[in-house]
């Protein structure tokens, strides 16, 4: 009776043993594919927060505050860095993943906006091209992505330009263009996860012949 009372005690510490060992063996195999698959739905939710298909999109947010006016907050998950250029009129987000759902190391970053590339040279690089767009056709704003390999991990920058439409690309008379502000009270870099979007000023000049509304947005980075 005393044998098979420790041979009990023994097989039962044995399958402990072999049970706790399986369950190390599926956390180490696990634990990264779980962390990939998270990582997967964090940069695809980025994608989806910068595509001009999604109306809560920030291009398409700042676009709606031009056109009607108001204060709007645009918030990602995630850790990242925003820079503001008024100078190109753009502003960018940019992140590191374990997986890229856009091509990786392209010469060029990837358009998101149809009938753009981002393969222009002036005034800026990798700046929208064609640099003009057609008025009541094209958004002004255009989406440029690009995706560089780092170690095991991608460095993925979102990048939205604000360009000018015209209602004439050979012979224009009329054109219209977002202004990208920075707000006094905001940097032109941060790593915080709110962007607030404020509408501004409007203007009008005539230059050449052709008459150019300008749409003045504040982007103050919290």
């Amino acid at each position: 009776m005393e044998r098979k009372g420790i041979s009990t005690v023994v097989a039962a510490a044995l399958i402990v043993v072999i049970a706790l060992g399986l369950t190390s063996t599926a956390y180490i195999w696990g634990a990264p594919l779980i962390q990939k698959r998270q990582e997967a739905s964090t940069t695809e939710n980025v994608f989806n927060l910068f595509s001009q298909t999604n109306q809560n999109s920030l291009p398409e947010i700042i676009e709606d505050v031009a056109s009607n006016r108001g204060v709007k907050t645009f918030g990602v998950n995630g850790n990242g860095v925003w820079k503001l250029n008024v100078a190109e009129n753009s502003i960018e987000y940019l992140f590191s993943s374990k997986t890229s759902n856009v091509a990786a190391d392209t010469v060029n970053p990837v358009s998101l906006t149809p009938g753009v590339q981002c393969t222009g040279t002036s005034p800026y690089l990798e700046s929208p091209s064609p640099s003009t767009g057609t008025l009541g056709q094209d958004s002004s704003s255009v989406v440029c992505v690009k995706a560089t390999t780092q170690g095991d991990t991608f460095a993925i920058r979102y990048k939205i330009w604000f360009r000018e439409v015209d209602d004439n690309p050979f012979s224009p008379t009329q054109g219209y263009q977002i202004i990208l502000e920075k707000d006094p009270t905001g940097l032109v870099t941060s790593t915080g996860s709110i962007v607030k979007i404020t509408y501004d000023d409007t203007a009008q000049q005539t230059i050449g012949g052709k008459t150019l509304i300008t749409k003045k947005i504040k982007i103050l980075l919290i």
